[in-house]
């Protein structure tokens, strides 16, 4: 089974040659901002013609990675479950949030009532 970081890096198409999320070392597609360049000198990616400028870029994927956890780990996303972080990870407003639960709760093998521990996030 994938941990909860694992499973989203794979649903934002991380582990995909070229895709957004591996060009800018952000297997969370995390937007920009200014608490990510201040703890890891994230900076704003960079587009080719047609994409807007919207997501951190991270000098490496541990960075990246840890960028994820600091964020899935303190409030809001603390304490909540698997469904519960992804209505504020990935808002209905911007995504399918029920498929995306759904994926992460089956490569995790998760509840999607279930709340992850520190290890499960990875």
């Amino acid at each position: 089974m994938l941990t909860v970081i694992e499973a989203i890096a794979h649903m934002e198409g991380f582990y995909v040659p070229g895709s957004r999320a591996a060009r800018n070392l952000n297997p969370g597609n995390l937007n920009f901002a200014p608490w990510l360049a201040k703890k890891y000198g994230a900076v704003l990616e960079t587009c080719p013609a047609g994409e807007h400028p919207r997501f951190a870029r991270f000098k490496t994927v541990e960075d990246g990675k840890d960028a994820i956890r600091t964020l899935l780990t303190n409030p809001p996303y603390e304490g909540k479950s698997l469904s519960g972080i992804f209505n504020i990870y990935a808002p209905p407003s911007e995504n399918e949030t029920n498929t995306y639960t759904a994926f992460v709760a089956k490569e995790t093998g998760l509840s999607p009532d279930a709340v992850p521990t520190a290890a499960e996030i990875g």
